[in-house]
Formats: C-alpha cells, structure tokens, sequence
C-alpha cells in the first residue's frame, strides 16, 4: 500500500519546545513535520499545504503581555473552509485559555508545559486516526522562471519525474517543464486521492486511465497520451491505492 503522509503543523516560538515535540512525533511513523515559529509563517503553510493536525503553542509571542497569539491564529484558521474541523492540539504554560481553546475552537485536547509524553503521543495518534474528508483542492501551484503558475489539479494528467525538472503534461496543453521536486513532495503538494505513483518517476491520475494491463505491468492513458509501466516494487501498492479511490 502506498503509504499516505499525514502533514502536521507545528507552531511554536520556543525553540527547545520545538525540538522537544518534534523528537516525540519523529517516532510516528508516515507524517510529515511542518515548523513555524510565528503566525505569519504558520498561515502561510496551512494555505501551501493541507494540513491534518494542528499542534498550536498559544503563547508565540512572549514579549507581549498577556500574549495569546496562537488562539487568534487557531481562530483565523477555522475561518477557513477547509479547516473547519481539521484536529488542533494546544500546548501552553497558561490554563486560562483552556476553556475558550475547547468550546470555541473545537480544541481535540489540550497540554500544559511540561508536556506529558505518553500521552501527547497518544492525542497525536488518535487524531491522525480520524476519518475526516479533507477539502479537496482546486488548484497546485508551481514557480516557473520566478513566476508562480496555478495549475488546475485535475487538468493534470500525469507528472514525470526526471533527474533536473518535472514534465507536467495536462490536458489540452503542452507538457510544462518546472524546476525539480521529489515525487514524494510533488505528492504532498496535490494532496489528492487520484494521484498514484506508478514507477520512480511517474506519477498519474486516475481519472484519466483507460486500461490496465496486470500482465504486462502497464498503464493505458486516455486520449492518447500513451502508456505507463508500473514498477514492480510499486504493482501491489498501485492496486491497494486503486481500490481506495
């Protein structure tokens, strides 16, 4: 099966605090850690990505009294449609907040400095393990000659990986060349169901399959756009993630 990424967002000031979570969730497997130390940057990732859990530090700026910046940042965020009910972890040294943290922001739980380990892993693993339908993406995007290029995700018929760019070929277009990403982080940037990756360098969607030969390991495309073979090491993962779709 091939493994989906689950993406976390942590955002937090303090950078002992950061290493300190992000050493616990290094030991979950298939996710992937996003960092931000301030607001800013912290929404400029949940826009970028999809993000599936929310790990928030209320207080991100201290200089300020009474600080509370991570709750406006949590509150700006369910103002967005495909975050309304994404799970948010809030991590602080203040309970005052608690309260508002979990009936006004639908808070999945709640830790004080310092944070019990067990079970912070614990919270983490249990929202990861809901099944929550993610906001399905309209547009990717791609940086072409320092120009940022929205790409229509499901005009994209298949990307190929090669050593220094990606070939993005979509349909009723010419194949756009852009600058190199792995097909992991190519991926996570499309955050869709319908890509599948069929061999090291082909990623394809399937809405745009014709046939599949088992036999011979490959992939038809529709309106000719040619054939895909499928690795070998990927055969039994591309059949599990077809059955999902």
């Amino acid at each position: 099966m091939q493994a989906v990424f689950k993406q976390i967002l942590v955002v937090e000031d303090n950078q002992y605090s950061m290493n300190k979570i992000c050493s616990i969730l290094k030991e979950i497997k298939n996710i992937t850690v996003l960092k931000a130390k301030n607001s800013g940057e912290a929404y400029r990732y949940a826009m970028e990505y999809s993000i599936d859990l929310f790990i928030i530090d209320i207080i991100l700026e201290p200089s300020k009294e009474a600080d509370i910046s991570g709750i406006h940042f949590a509150d700006t965020i369910r103002k967005q449609e495909k975050y309304l009910v994404t799970p948010m972890i809030f991590i602080t040294a203040l309970a005052e907040p608690q309260m508002y943290t979990y009936t006004k922001l639908h808070c999945y739980d709640y830790f004080e400095k310092p944070i019990d380990i067990k079970k912070f892993r614990e919270a983490v693993l249990a929202t990861l393990q809901m099944k929550i339908r993610k906001h399905e993406k309209e547009y990717t995007f791609f940086k072409i000659n320092g120009i940022i290029m929205p790409v229509k995700i499901h005009d994209i018929v298949y990307i190929d990986n090669k050593v220094s760019s990606l070939c993005i070929q979509c349909v009723n277009e010419e194949m756009m060349h852009v600058p190199y990403k792995s097909s992991r982080q190519v991926l996570l940037e499309l955050d869709s169901f319908k890509f599948l990756k069929c061999n090291k360098s082909m990623i394809v969607n399937i809405d745009y399959i014709e046939n599949i030969d088992y036999g011979k390991s490959t992939v038809k495309l529709k309106d000719n756009f040619g054939e895909v073979k499928i690795g070998r090491k990927l055969l039994k993962s591309f059949k599990e993630g077809l059955l999902e779709c």
